[in-house]
């Protein structure tokens, strides 16, 4: 790949890595709430990454503040993801996956996960 694509994916990194430390110096609040949220990123990503399962609604627990509340690092990584998307071509992801694979379509050097998503 190129090195410009190298740098941005480094770039993304560095942006996730960003939050969680001010997350953890607690400089920044890791949960915000649903308002704040569609604010940020946009309503419409938003839902798109919970129908996808990239991020969780946690309901709030007061009704009258907001209806779920969501943690930063999730949104951010989720943000992030998409634009490793837009970066890499999908030919290139499907090149990778395919070479990640065996000739049965089984995982190589792990067992598949037979379990199924992760209900939350």
């Amino acid at each position: 790949m190129e090195d410009k694509v190298f740098e941005r994916i480094i770039a993304n990194a560095i942006g996730i890595g960003t939050i969680r430390t001010l997350k953890e110096l607690g400089l920044i609040d890791e949960n915000i709430s649903e308002k704040q949220a569609f604010k940020l990123y946009g309503e419409k990503q938003v839902k798109e990454w919970r129908h996808k399962r990239w991020i969780v609604g946690y309901p709030s627990g007061n009704t009258e503040r907001a209806l779920y509340y969501y943690k930063r690092s999730e949104l951010e990584t989720a943000s992030r993801m998409l634009s490793m998307q837009n970066i890499i071509p999908a030919s290139k992801i499907n090149e990778i996956v395919s070479q990640s694979q065996g000739t049965n379509g089984e995982t190589m050097g792990r067992k598949p996960n037979r379990r199924g998503p992760v209900l939350r």
